[in-house]
């Protein structure tokens, strides 16, 4: 079968591979829709320690059962990369994120970015109707959201400031709309995206003004840290998710005498990935529009390299491993 199979910094190049074998409580799916990640991004470049080569890499999947034991066939489905023991004390608590053995689809084992993969059967969860294999692969990202302002205690009287306009900070702030917030903003320098969450009836800005209750930052640098909690109302919350830098600066004393929250936050529970698939089928997301692009497997490399410049044009690259490329 076809495969990207990532070998190093910016060496990522389509190959043959076999097909893999599913295990006793596997399912293999054909992988129709699957996205390119923030996190596979700074993977790519090598900054990425989740991350080693070889490796497919691929998290944010949709696709149809075409073997394996658990579901029957032809089935669509979504499914959730995070795979989890079940068995341990954060397994049981609905904190599965937190499984001390969890292996994540496209890092501990292989990937999407491929035309087929195995997968525990458990970890699939069927689209809905009115689904299609594109919306599956958008429940990933946006159970990361939904992970983001249940943490953050969102609620009608939250003022959200969310740092980046990117696929995780825009469905961050459609997560804080749909939980009732008074007010969310997105900030971004990039103008292209700013003009994305303007679309999207956000209010934008370079950078977040002070007075958030619960303030988001999508992307993970140091810089964007400090100017999440800077911007804290007192007694606020900050909600770590970017993971592009290990640093972070910032005043101690502040946190203590404002009474500031600092919350990191990994992923999704399995409940939040549900809720995701649920938001995305009562219409949480706009309409799929030029802030998302689909393309074949064979552009998978270019994609990287696009996103990865300083600047990208576009927030979402979705890869069609059983689509051909114009002219083939």
């Amino acid at each position: 079968m076809r495969a990207l199979v990532w070998h190093g910094p910016r060496a990522m190049s389509l190959e043959h591979i076999p097909v893999p074998t599913p295990g006793p409580d596997d399912v293999l799916v054909r992988v129709e829709a699957v996205g390119i990640c923030g996190s596979e991004l700074s993977g790519y470049l090598g900054h990425n320690s989740l991350r080693r080569p070889p490796l497919v890499m691929g998290h944010e999947f949709a696709g149809e059962i075409v073997g394996g034991s658990g579901l029957s066939l032809g089935t669509a489905v979504t499914v959730n990369p995070l795979v989890t023991c079940g068995v341990c004390d954060a397994c049981r608590d609905g904190r599965d994120n937190l499984c001390r053995r969890r292996a994540l689809v496209g890092a501990h084992r292989p990937g999407a970015f491929a035309e087929l993969v195995a997968v525990p059967a458990a970890a699939c969860v069927p689209l809905a109707n009115g689904l299609d294999f594109v919306d599956g692969a958008l429940v990933e990202p946006l159970a990361c959201a939904v992970r983001a302002v249940r943490l953050g205690e969102v609620g009608p009287s939250s003022r959200v400031r969310v740092i980046g306009a990117g696929t995780i900070g825009l469905f961050c702030a459609v997560a804080a709309r749909t939980l009732g917030a008074a007010q969310v903003t997105i900030n971004d320098l990039n103008t292209h995206r700013a003009a994305v969450a303007r679309a999207w009836g956000f209010e934008t800005g370079p950078t977040p003004e002070p007075g958030g209750t619960v303030v988001i930052d999508a992307v993970g640098m140091q810089v964007t840290r400090r100017a999440a909690v800077d911007s804290l109302e007192r007694g606020g919350t900050a909600v770590f998710v970017g993971l592009h830098e290990d640093d972070a600066a910032f005043s101690g004393n502040d946190l203590v005498r404002e009474e500031r929250t600092v919350r990191g936050c990994f992923a999704y529970t399995s409940q939040d990935f549900r809720t995701a698939a649920d938001w995305l089928s009562d219409g949480a997301l706009p309409e799929r529009g030029d802030w998302l692009s689909e393309r074949p497997l064979e552009a998978g490399p270019a994609g990287f390299d696009e996103l990865v410049d300083a600047a990208p044009s576009v927030v979402k690259i979705v890869l069609r491993p059983g689509r051909q490329p114009e002219g083939a």
